[in-house]
């Protein structure tokens, strides 16, 4: 059953392949949901946090961790929602830096998939390269 979220826009910011089975891709983005990191920005320590929520219904998007397992019910195509927090971390206490969102359509094309990227909204300060690297690194 293809999970897609019908107002995808039709224009994207970064289409790219991954070289990895669907159902694999699938796996990778459900061990990335609710997935933490440290980097340094300047003299600041800063986390990352990214959730993942899968197209429900055609119109929303529910995270993962609500759903039932779903690598090998998913087919074709999956739409999902990628939310990434960064807060800065000090003595004095955290502070939210910025939240990205960003829709990402994973299209099965036999031994590899297709990824589009396209950022919801004008918040935050990335850039579709950014997701993926991201998800190259967790499909290594």
């Amino acid at each position: 059953m293809r999970r897609i979220y019908y107002r995808f826009p039709t224009s994207y910011d970064l289409d790219f392949d991954l070289p990895r089975p669907f159902g694999e891709v699938l796996r990778c983005l459900h061990t990335l949901h609710d997935s933490h990191s440290t980097y340094r920005r300047e003299k600041e320590l800063v986390k990352r946090q990214i959730l993942v929520q899968l197209a429900t219904n055609r119109m929303n998007f529910e995270m993962l961790d609500a759903l039932p397992p779903f690598e090998d019910t998913v087919t074709e195509t999956a739409d999902l929602r990628l939310i990434i927090h960064d807060t800065i971390l000090s003595g004095k206490g955290r502070f939210p830096l910025s939240e990205d969102i960003f829709l990402l359509r994973v299209e099965d094309k036999g031994g590899h998939c297709e990824c589009m990227v396209v950022r919801e909204g004008d918040q935050g300060t990335m850039d579709a390269t950014t997701v993926r690297d991201i998800l190259k690194g967790a499909c290594p």
